[in-house]
């Protein structure tokens, strides 16, 4: 009889389905550990993460550099943290923005020093001068210091730490 269900085919069904469940159940884990840390890392480029707190604005002096350490925190897909320290100079030009550059020679990557007396930036390494906007003027670094993304929130002067390339003359990011 064509319309009526065997105890064999039943049990066929019942252990089809038990053996799918079972499948289901087993691949659920897998395709969440690869599916979550794909759509985190989706959104999170549309939050403004990634800017590290440098202190109040108040407390920068208009007009002069100051070095300044920034905690940065990189996520990986996964959630797992790296804190690193980081030093960038800062500049308050008014009252609510700055300029941000980063002591990283584009040169080989020696660490740029502010000479107050000279009103310049100078690499110790190849003896690199850059002017007090960052723009080179002497030496082999092949463009000038690299300006970084700064905002200010709540009074706050938040900077988004990048690097760059070294030793080319464009200012390219690496996206760590």
């Amino acid at each position: 009889m064509p319309g009526t269900t065997t105890r064999r085919r039943f049990l066929s069904y019942i252990t089809q389905a038990l053996l799918a469940a079972i499948g289901l159940l087993l691949a659920a884990p897998a395709i969440a550990y690869v599916w979550v840390p794909l759509r985190r890392r989706g959104t999170a480029a549309s939050t403004e993460e990634g800017f590290a707190d440098a202190g109040a604005i108040a407390d920068l002096p208009v007009g002069q550099w100051r070095l300044v350490t920034i905690d940065v925190v990189r996520r990986d897909g996964w959630q797992q943290k790296a804190r690193t320290q980081h030093a960038v100079w800062v500049r308050r030009t008014d009252g609510e923005t700055a300029t941000v550059l980063s002591p990283i020679c584009p040169h080989l990557g020696c660490q740029i020093e502010w000479h107050k007396n000279q009103s310049e930036f100078v690499c110790p390494c190849h003896k690199g001068v850059f002017t007090s906007n960052g723009e080179v003027v002497a030496g082999p670094p092949p463009r000038g210091m690299d300006e970084l993304p700064a905002q200010v929130r709540a009074g706050r002067l938040l900077v988004q730490w990048r690097d760059f390339k070294s030793g080319v003359a464009q200012r390219e990011p690496i996206d760590l």
